[in-house]
């Protein structure tokens, strides 16, 4: 089994440093142009299911990117970053600096005032992931579709990797990356 992952695409408040998690952002232009670029990227694989949060920058991504109805999983929905989000990282340090000095010092483990930590966040998403990639077994191709968070998490779980890394993987808006079950890598990343 193959899956391909993408991460969804621009959103004005990516643009702008803005911390999206929970939030329902919509895709900007430029994000639905990236994605209608990339669907012709992919139309060299024969997708099977189309897999994706149910946040709405996620969804939009997905149906530009497919025709195909998607499965949809808001146990996939990107980090809850709690009181942070909509703000950017310089807005959240000065109208919270003690949680934003807490979550710079220890991010591995930091809770984010009225959201989750790194290691719930973890557990959400890897709990529903691994359940469901034993069903998925079945197909040839799976489309991924999700946030930068989600991806990353994922990526560092199917190549046994530890937190530490976590800042060492990346998917970039209006690319995608390929992993490979049977040689468990990546044979292609953000193109």
């Amino acid at each position: 089994m193959q899956l391909v992952f993408v991460r969804h695409g621009e959103t004005d408040w990516n643009v702008a440093k803005k911390y999206c998690g929970q939030l329902d952002v919509p895709l900007n232009e430029h994000g639905v142009q990236q994605m209608e670029q990339l669907r012709e990227k992919l139309d060299k694989y024969s997708v099977d299911l189309v897999v994706t949060s149910d946040l709405t920058r996620v969804k939009q991504s997905a149906n530009i990117l497919s025709n195909d109805e998607a499965l949809r999983f808001s146990a996939l929905n990107e980090m809850d970053f709690g009181d942070f989000e909509g703000y950017t990282y310089q807005e959240i340090s000065a109208k919270f600096p003690e949680a934003w000095d807490e979550y710079c010092n220890n991010w591995q483990t930091a809770l984010f005032p009225n959201g989750e930590s790194f290691p719930i966040f973890y557990e959400r998403v890897i709990a529903t992931f691994e359940a469901e990639m034993e069903k998925w077994q079945q197909f040839d191709t799976v489309l991924l579709v999700g946030h930068l968070g989600v991806l990353r998490v994922i990526a560092l779980f199917l190549q046994k990797q530890t937190i530490v890394q976590y800042w060492d993987v990346d998917f970039k808006q209006g690319c995608y990356s390929l992993w490979d079950s049977e040689s468990q890598c990546f044979l292609i990343s953000n193109q």
